[in-house]
């Protein structure tokens, strides 16, 4: 019985470690991410971003270990010009801004 209880706790503690470190968005997956959150900004707004441009960076913001516990941590990808925020544990798309006007602009629904 001992030996059951042992093994179940090793388990469960073993899935909340999982929990706390779910694994994020490589910096690849969020470029494609960006990069589709622009195709549906250019779609909807009839704007011209060049999506076919490689990122000129992408970073992981918030990359500490009280954000990783909480998942607070976020892709900033500039692509053409255009920095798109993601949210690093979902893919979500946080916000993106323009190159010379600086307005932030959300995800038109």
């Amino acid at each position: 019985m001992k030996k059951v209880s042992l093994v179940f706790l090793i388990s469960i503690s073993l899935f909340m470690f999982y929990q706390f470190q779910k694994p994020i968005l490589t910096e690849d997956n969020a470029i494609i991410k960006a990069k589709e959150y622009i195709q549906v900004i250019n779609k909807k707004m009839n704007a011209d971003i060049d999506t076919q441009k490689s990122a000129e960076y992408c970073v992981l913001t918030n990359d500490t270990v009280w954000n990783k516990i909480i998942g607070n941590m976020q892709w900033s990808v500039m692509v053409d010009g255009y920095g798109v925020d993601i949210q690093a544990n979902t893919g979500e798309f946080i916000q993106m801004i323009g190159p010379l006007d600086g307005v932030v602009t959300e995800l038109p629904k």
